[in-house]
């Protein structure tokens, strides 16, 4: 699916694949493009002069109508906890009302009616001192205590405690069993996720991710601007946009590697899987000018290196065909 964003004669333009991952170093555009996708796919109401955000996204450009898509936004720690802690709105609770519709929980209902009764009785009973009053429930209000209730992590300990893959673990296993219960069209928007979690940790994420796309009608959208936060195999390859000075949408993994290959400055053929790793380190700079490192840079940022016992080589013997293309 193709996205079109707007803003007033201004359009952006990305591939919504089942995961897409907006990179690159303009960062108010990202944030320009999900916050729009954000208010078009919700209850926000538009005020009624023209502005630049009503009607101004379109998906294979029809106006697909603002109930298209169901959008849980994260942009932050707080926002990621307030989908699994307990209030009226988070996954947590649509998931628990549904296990105790799947429970055969008539049982312990009258158990515990039973035991309610009898302790009303006892109170009503010295109630009656007091003239014709007593003091009722309804065996509905159950579901008003197990609302009251919280959720935290093994040995009663906070969910504020545990690290933020944790949560995001959490959080993605809760949208699969959610979706098992209740499937319908989701759009998960996960915004500077590389502010949260490591590079290898976002590998993981991905995967787990993949396979809830597999299994249900789900959709991510990630923003990244740090280096190697993005995947860029086969399957994730053309769901890649880099946002820059100028746009570039990725297209699929063969296809660049085949442009690579037919127009590298001298004969170099590269596996896969260098190629998929050298994608990584330079994708956030791609749509860019003066993204290249001079010497002197490199040098200065290894003397400061050094005094944090860091000490990188630069592995490269001179190559001067590729040297020539570069200063050309």
């Amino acid at each position: 699916m193709k996205i079109d964003v707007t803003e007033y004669e201004k359009k952006y333009t990305f591939e919504l694949a089942p995961i897409t991952q907006l990179c690159g170093q303009n960062i108010p555009k990202k944030t320009y493009i999900l916050e729009s996708i954000r208010r078009y796919f919700s209850t926000y109401k538009y005020s009624e002069e023209q502005n630049k955000w009503r009607n101004n996204v379109k998906i294979n450009n029809e106006l697909v109508g603002r109930k298209f898509f169901i959008v849980l936004s994260v942009n932050g720690i707080e926002e990621l906890l307030t989908w699994i802690k307990w209030s009226k709105q988070s996954l947590m609770v649509e998931y628990v009302r549904g296990l105790m519709q799947k429970f055969d929980w008539q049982l312990h209902l009258r158990t515990i009616d039973e035991e309610l009764e009898e302790m009303f009785q006892l109170i009503n009973k010295d109630l009656s001192h007091l003239g014709d009053v007593e003091l009722t429930y309804a065996v509905s209000d159950v579901w008003d205590m197990v609302q009251k209730s919280n959720i935290v992590g093994n040995g009663q300990t906070s969910l504020e405690d545990k690290n933020n893959f944790e949560l995001f673990t959490i959080y993605l296993k809760l949208i699969g069993h959610v979706m098992e219960i209740n499937p319908r069209k989701l759009l998960i928007i996960v915004e500077n996720i590389d502010h949260l979690i490591s590079k290898k940790e976002y590998e993981v994420v991905l995967q787990k991710m993949q396979q809830i796309c597999i299994r249900y009608d789900v959709y991510f959208i990630l923003s990244t601007s740090l280096d190697g936060y993005v995947g860029c195999d086969g399957k994730l390859c053309s769901g890649i946009t880099v946002l820059g000075e100028v746009d570039f949408q990725m297209p699929e993994f063969n296809e660049i590697e085949t442009y690579i290959e037919n127009n590298y400055p001298c004969n170099r053929r590269f596996s896969e899987e260098q190629l998929q790793e050298t994608l990584k380190k330079i994708i956030q700079h791609i749509g860019q000018t003066e993204y290249l490192y001079t010497v002197e840079d490199n040098v200065i940022c290894k003397l400061i290196n050094q005094t944090l016992m860091l000490n990188d080589r630069w592995e490269d013997t001179e190559k001067k065909p590729e040297i020539a293309f570069l200063k050309a």
